[in-house]
């Protein structure tokens, strides 16, 4: 059964139990820990940390697990002291029914969300339409290692 949230502008239909199978058979792991680069490893060792509870009810309320995201990756190069630009995705079974499908013209540095159906989409399984809740979010460098 299909459910509808909206966020900023934008409106979507999803299915919670759709969604909530999506990541117990395909995201089973988030995807920085699928990577082996130094960007990811830092996004991993805080991931917890990144987002506000506000921002994790919400993923879980669309049936999405808040420690799992699809892809995060890095915007900055080398050591950016006022912390690094990081995007991503985590992707749940629905579509967008109302606003356009593009990030929002004010920024809420240093973080952000927004609906999209542009995202990578490696392995999924062939059949259900997927959305995703895009983010950037800026995030302080926690390793010893620098990029």
């Amino acid at each position: 059964m299909e459910s509808e949230v909206s966020a900023g502008q934008q409106k979507v239909l999803f299915d919670l139990e759709a969604t909530a199978e999506l990541y117990r058979q395909t995201i089973t792991i988030p995807g920085a820990d699928s990577c082996t680069c130094i960007s990811c490893k830092n996004f991993a060792a805080q991931r917890g940390g990144v987002f506000p509870e506000e921002f994790h009810e919400f993923l879980r309320a669309l049936g999405i697990d808040p420690l799992k995201e699809w892809e995060a990756f890095d915007y900055d190069f080398g050591v950016n002291p006022n912390g690094h630009q990081y995007g991503g995705w985590f992707l749940f079974v629905g579509r967008i029914v109302e606003g356009i499908d593009k990030r929002p013209e004010s920024q809420q540095e240093p973080f952000v969300y927004w609906f999209t159906t542009s995202f990578p989409t490696g392995k999924l399984p062939i059949g259900p339409k997927y959305c995703a809740v895009e983010f950037l979010a800026r995030i302080p460098w926690v390793l010893s290692e620098t990029p």
